[in-house]
């Protein structure tokens, strides 16, 4: 037989023997091991895919594994998929494929472990914390996503059972607690709650962290949906309350707080933010008996102890509201806010002993606190300490130096004591840092009244018209400063507006006339000297008024004023003095005469009466007369030089008459 011949014969018979073994095999395959391979054609089928992969180098076929899951097995195919959830710890045992003995097969899950899975064991809390993180897998649903178990040899995939990964509420609550991101938090709470609408604590603890994060909205929608399952659960109304009380919604924390205190009674809490809100809508009396019911609850309650002290102060009842805080003091002796609040409330009472020891306490804990040293001036502001009062100021201004109160009680100390550019100038920096501070503005204008600073003084009093339109002590000082700094028109504007808003002092109508006669209203001045004295008919306003007539040559007038003068003073020569000079401007020389002879009886020594009275006798032509009343002007007053260039004139005249 040919060589050729005989090395093809055995080639066949090689390939027939293996055919043989392999069907062999597989039969035996299928007897022992049912559980991977199932029926008649499915060996035939790995038979000839086994051939195909030994003799033809075609890739291996995947046909099933076997995965024990929480203790049990389970065979997973290729069109199979494999249900994962947090709780499940499982462990692929097998994996049938077209290599016989295994070699270069790998399993590798998606997510977890390394690049072969097979025979280690896994869990399935690390897969799901992997798709949420990832963002993988519509997890909501719970389908077929993107994660697979994967099967390979020598590194290439030759199948994939896909993973379907499950998400209860319970995983977004994990999630949740385990975040510090509020925003994520709110997120997983939000679809845990997708999924178990009912789960009235995943709803609490979402209300929670809406409520902390500021969105009280939100926080009060969950609360009410609770309380739609459980009407009655007064942590729930509890914690309803406190959103309402954050978002001012007082009427609602009142009915929320009732309908509490009715599920139970013996809440002294809800009894406590009722009061509260009570307080807030400004009832400070049903605040005051919903703290009382709490504290008959709870009497040890140090917050609602306070509060009930604050309550009482704001209706004025001080000496319970020091009550209340000493008994919170006595309980929690540092709580520095209730020392300051009973500090504060002795100052009120004019108890500057007991407000000094309580602002020293608080020193002791808080040595850098600007306020306490601003009130602990006030109490030895009240003591009559000024020393200590200024000293006290200056701390607080040097720990806050911004504050425009304290520099402003600063500056009423130094005004105090008298040191009035120091007052000054802490009233000036009081109003560059508040500029519209009236009360700073007021002092500041009157320092510089006082001091006659009248260019200073007249824009902030026109600054303090603007803000109070109707004061009329703030247009008389500006009448005032106006006229100063000789402005006539302004002074007699303001002037009027103090008088339009009901300044009573009669020098202000008094100065009014005198401004119109400065402006050149003639008629205006002598109407308000006139109303002056029909009001108030004093010696100074007649006078005025008589002074106004001589101005307009109303003699009449001005003599019957001096005739009122004269007869409420009937021993005083001035009346009589200036009656006669009317009478001698209006021509009646006699009564001139007779009015002057009565001053003089009063008053000898006037000199200039006795000269006017020389110029009357000398009008009339009784020189001698004129010559005697010149005489004894001369002989009062040699200055006088009329008197003294007439007497020689009389004289003269005298020679005249005689030799006529």
């Amino acid at each position: 037989m040919p060589v050729g011949k005989e090395r093809g014969s055995t080639t066949v018979w090689i390939v027939i023997l293996i055919l043989v073994i392999l069907t062999v095999a597989g039969l035996a395959a299928g007897f022992f091991y049912a559980e991977k391979v199932r029926g008649i054609s499915e060996g035939l089928t790995r038979i000839r895919n086994t051939f195909s992969f030994i003799f033809f180098d075609r890739k291996p076929h995947f046909y099933a594994l076997i995965l024990e899951k929480n203790g049990k097995d389970y065979r997973l195919t290729p069109s199979d998929s494999l249900e994962i959830s947090y709780r499940d710890e499982f462990i692929i045992k097998d994996i049938a494929t077209d290599v016989i003995f295994g070699g270069g097969i790998a399993a590798d899950v998606e997510g977890l472990g390394g690049k072969n899975d097979f025979g280690k064991l896994l869990k399935g809390i690390d897969l799901v914390d992997k798709a949420v993180l990832t963002g993988r897998n519509d997890v909501a649903e719970n389908r077929r996503g993107e994660f697979y178990l994967k099967i390979t040899y020598q590194g290439d995939p030759i199948a994939a059972i896909p993973i379907r990964i499950q998400i209860t509420p319970q995983d977004w609550l994990r999630y949740a607690r385990s975040s510090g991101n509020q925003k994520v938090q709110i997120e997983y709470l939000k679809r845990a709650i997708a999924m178990n609408r009912e789960d009235t604590n995943v709803r609490r603890m979402l209300a929670s962290i809406y409520f902390h994060a500021g969105m009280t909205a939100d926080a009060i929608g969950q609360y009410q949906a609770i309380l739609l399952l459980k009407p009655d659960d007064s942590a729930i109304l509890a914690e309803l309350a406190k959103c309402y009380l954050k978002s001012r919604q007082y009427e609602e924390v009142i009915r929320i707080t009732a309908r509490s205190i009715k599920a139970n009674p013996r809440d002294d809490s809800a009894l406590a933010d009722m009061a509260l809100a009570w307080g807030r809508l400004g009832d400070w009396k049903k605040a005051i008996s919903s703290y009382q019911a709490s504290l008959k609850i709870r009497p040890d309650n140090p917050v609602a102890i306070f509060k009930l002290g604050e309550a009482y102060e704001k209706t004025g009842q001080l000496a319970q509201a020091a009550e209340q805080y000493r008994l919170v003091l006595g309980k929690v002796p540092k709580a520095d806010h209730v020392a300051s609040a009973l500090a504060s409330v002795s100052l009120k009472m004019g108890n500057f002993d007991e407000a000094i020891r309580w602002h020293r306490e608080v020193l002791k804990r808080q040595p850098k606190n600007a306020a306490v040293y601003a009130n602990l001036g006030l109490a030895y502001g009240g003591k009559g300490r000024s020393r200590e009062e200024i000293e006290n100021y200056r701390k607080a201004i040097e720990l806050n130096p911004e504050d425009p109160v304290v520099r402003f009680n600063l500056a009423a100390a130094f005004e105090k004591v008298k040191q009035e550019q120091d007052a000054i100038r802490e009233y000036r920096k009081a109003l560059e840092l508040k500029p519209n501070d009236p009360d700073a503005m007021e002092r500041l204008a009157s320092l510089y009244f006082r001091g006659r600073r009248f260019g200073e003084a007249a824009p902030l009093y026109e600054k303090l018209v603007k803000i109070n339109p109707k004061n009329p002590l703030f247009y008389t000082r500006l009448g005032f400063a106006y006229a100063e700094l000789k402005k006539p028109a302004e002074s007699t504007a303001s002037y009027e507006k103090a008088i339009r808003f009901g300044a009573k002092d009669p020098q202000i109508r008094q100065k009014l006339a005198l401004s119109y006669e400065q402006t050149g209203k003639t008629k205006e001045s002598l109407a308000m000297y006139e109303k002056l004295a029909a009001a108030n008919p004093t010696n100074d306003s007649l006078n005025s008024l008589a002074d106004a007539y001589m101005k307009e040559k109303q003699y009449d007038n001005a003599i019957r004023i001096y005739k009122k003068l004269i007869k409420q003073n009937p021993k005083r020569a001035a009346g009589y003095a200036s009656a006669a000079y009317a009478y001698g401007l209006k021509g009646d020389l006699d009564r001139q005469i007779e009015y002057y002879r009565m001053s003089l009886k009063l008053d000898p020594e006037d000199d200039e009466a006795h000269a006017n009275l020389g110029a009357a006798y000398e009008k009339k032509g009784l020189f001698p007369e004129a010559l005697k009343a010149y005489t004894t002007a001369y002989e009062l007053n040699p200055d006088l030089t009329r008197a003294a260039r007439r007497i020689p004139q009389m004289k003269i005249r005298i020679m005249q008459q005689k030799s006529q």
